[in-house]
Order: C-alpha cells, then structure tokens, then sequence
C-alpha cells in the first residue's frame, strides 16, 4: 500500500493490480458481493451487487475469442453469475489487470438507478484482464471497462490511477516484451 501525507489520499482504496480482486475490496466495505449477468456472449455486460441488489460496479468485458479447455469450463461459470476474478481464483490462476486507462464518465440515468445515487460521475478504469497459472503463459480472458458507483470509488483520478496506466499488450510484443513480463 502507498503512504502519502495527504490525509484524503491515506484513507484512499487505489485499485489492486495483483493478487486482491476487485471483489475482494467490494466485499470488505459491502459484504457478500454477485454478479448480475445482462449478457455473455462474446461481450460480457454484468453488475456486481451487494446483498441489497445495489450496484457497485458496472462492467463491459469484450471476451477474447480463442480459450483452451480449461478456460471454457471457467468461462462457463462465469456465464452462469460467477464474478470473472472469483471463478479464475477457484481454479489457482493468479490475476493481474494491466490499466489501459483511468477516466470520469457522465452516468446515464439507467445506471445512477442501479447504483442508487445522484452523483452525476463516476469513476472508469479500462484494463485487460490476465490470468496465469503456474507454468503457464498468461492469458488475456478480454478488455473490460469497470465502472465504479461512486459511493465505492470516487469520480477523482489521482496520480496512483495515472501511474498504473501502461500500453496495450499487442504494441508492447511487438516491442518484444512477453505477457509474463507484461
């Protein structure tokens, strides 16, 4: 965890890139944590809800179209309402999320209903999501944009959000990085 002297920023949850899952977090501050699937086909649309049916956080997951084995199997779980870092977790991948970017979008009035507030933005963060077991070469299940009720995570970009931003995998192989060193 970083340690600043701002006082606001010491309070601050920033964004777990390894190990701890976007559901974990979720679960310390709202308990038992779901995922409502809208669609999963080959994009992924769900929210992740606490036990009152609020809304914590919206994603969109563009999936990657070529899975081994093992992955469809976990593919399906999370087709049937499993969250994406939980169901990977259960079969020993480790995660990991390389942050294409961090942003503030206006929310639609459909999702200030599902989040159950009045805030005009939220907080954004695009990534490609990695899972890698050991021995194995890391593999990108997609892009997903997760969008954050802002009673979870501000509507502010501080400099760790800025920090964590780094370049698509595709453009950093050809620069002759590989996955794992991604």
């Amino acid at each position: 965890m970083f340690k600043y002297k701002n006082n606001n920023l010491n309070n601050m949850q920033h964004f777990p890139l390894v190990e701890r899952l976007h559901t974990d977090i979720l679960e310390e501050k709202y308990g038992h944590i779901t995922s409502k699937v809208l669609r999963h086909d080959t994009i992924r649309e769900a929210h992740l809800v606490d036990s009152k049916g609020i809304s914590r956080t919206y994603a969109i997951t563009f999936l990657n179209k070529s899975y081994n084995r093992e992955i469809i199997k976990i593919n399906k779980k999370i087709k049937n309402g499993n969250p994406i870092g939980k169901a990977f977790r259960e079969y020993d991948y480790a995660i990991r999320k390389n942050v294409l970017d961090v942003f503030k979008i206006k929310i639609p009035i459909w999702l200030k209903k599902s989040f159950q507030v009045n805030d005009n933005y939220a907080k954004a963060r695009l990534s490609e999501f990695y899972a890698k077991r050991r021995d194995h070469e890391p593999v990108i299940y997609g892009i997903v944009v997760e969008i954050y009720s802002p009673d979870f995570r501000k509507p502010k970009i501080n400099s760790v959000d800025k920090s964590q931003i780094s370049s698509v995998t595709e453009c950093l192989e050809k620069y002759g990085f590989t996955k794992d060193e991604i």
